[in-house]
């Protein structure tokens, strides 16, 4: 990072302070918010949607956009019409678990949010607009945990990436290196902690709007300047810092290789999650006690009572006083026709998460045919050469290995 950039976009806050502060633009609502997530946040709540409301009432504009509104989705999940928040809730577990100074798993704790909550918003009809992502699951981090995550604003950290020349790419979208990005933030919010004119003028104003609001303690909620750090990237974004003082973007040519290269390790590490929950699955599968279903009773509206006599995978013979019927195990368990509820339990676990692999083995073969295709598509012309030229010298082998053959006969 050039420090030196840095604190010119440092000095522009300063200068904007005032004007940025005030109520007529009040961009600290973004310390107060944190104020609410730390007092309101609690995950195993009674009431999650009602707690995620309080944390997020004075930010939920900042987070969506006119055509987007991640946290509405949120709320339209634990919705009792919906009955999702308790995967709701897990899908929280799993974003803000402690993973220490690891941003990299962190980052992988994030997609496997997005990907829960987005695979529940997926199935609803009007769901596309509610969807979750990197920038949505960091504003959720950067404003309940302000002393070791950071806000994310994708256009806002690029233009900032460029202006101070910081050297690598944290890209954006699915391909979002989280990582690379807290790095960046992170020399950030040291280079403000430098600055002691800066800090004085934002802690007074914290000061007076604790008061102001009765948010007491307000104005030590940032004390590593993660909010800050933030902040001083947005206010020379959205006040036009930028079209005073120009900057390069880094070329197409070496954004789009690196893009690239991402893309594929987020395809990769897709498959490799999906990998993962399928050995999870097989492995709860695999305690799943098989009930002892031959011999069990079973009552039928339309045939009376009968009887399992055998039974094949998934598919069960029950004997009726009118004859032998083959029957799915799901057929008789959802009709409640089996009179044992262990076995009903048993058959039920099993057959939900036989669906749930079932499902997961289909994206991991879609997910290995995009990698196929997208490795295939972005081979370079020497490297379809290469592969041309190998080809032809296989065919040439066999060709020369038949004519060999013809000749000794």
């Amino acid at each position: 990072m050039n420090i030196d950039k840095a604190n010119e976009i440092i000095d522009f806050y300063i200068d904007k302070f005032d004007k940025t502060a005030g109520k007529e633009h009040d961009e600290l609502f973004k310390w107060r918010s944190a104020w609410r997530c730390r007092k309101f946040w609690d995950v195993e709540s009674a009431d999650f949607a009602g707690m995620f409301q309080s944390c997020f009432k004075d930010s939920g504009s900042f987070i969506s956009s006119s055509f987007w509104w991640p946290e509405n989705g949120i709320l339209m999940l634990c919705d009792e019409r919906s009955n999702h928040q308790e995967a709701v809730r897990e899908a929280f577990r799993i974003l803000t678990e402690d993973t220490g100074e690891d941003d990299k798993s962190r980052g992988e704790h994030a997609f496997s949010f997005i990907h829960k909550i987005n695979s529940l918003l997926e199935s609803r009809s009007n769901g596309k607009g509610y969807l979750q992502n990197s920038r949505s699951a960091l504003s959720y981090l950067g404003f309940i945990f302000p002393q070791k995550d950071f806000i994310y604003k994708p256009t806002t950290a690029g233009n900032f990436a460029d202006s101070v020349e910081f050297p690598d790419s944290f890209s954006s979208g699915r391909a979002f290196r989280m990582d690379v990005y807290y790095r960046m933030c992170r020399e950030l919010a040291g280079v403000l902690r430098t600055r002691p004119e800066l800090l004085e003028i934002v802690q007074n104003e914290l000061i007076r709007q604790a008061e102001e609001y009765s948010m007491p303690g307000l104005e030590s909620i940032d004390p590593e300047c993660h909010i800050l750090a933030f902040d001083v990237m947005y206010i020379a974004d959205t006040y036009d810092y930028y079209m005073d003082h120009p900057f390069v973007h880094r070329t197409k040519a070496s954004r789009t290789k690196q893009e690239k290269e991402e893309k594929k390790q987020e395809i990769e590490n897709e498959i490799s999650y999906i990998e993962d929950h399928i050995r999870t699955l097989k492995e709860n599968l695999a305690k799943i006690t098989d009930a002892e279903i031959v011999g069990a009773a079973v009552s039928h509206r339309k045939f009376g009572e009968g009887k399992i006599t055998s039974r094949t995978d998934d598919k069960v013979t029950v004997e009726f006083p009118t004859g032998s019927r083959i029957m799915s195990l799901a057929f008789l368990t959802s009709n409640h026709m089996l009179s044992d509820t262990e076995i009903t339990e048993s058959c039920n676990s099993r057959l939900h998460l036989k669906n749930e692999l079932d499902t997961y083995r289909a994206n991991l073969a879609i997910k290995n045919s995009e990698l196929a295709y997208f490795i295939q598509k972005n081979k370079t012309r020497k490297q379809l050469q290469e592969e041309e030229e190998e080809r032809e010298r296989l065919l040439l082998e066999n060709r020369k290995k038949k004519s060999q053959q013809q000749t000794q006969q």
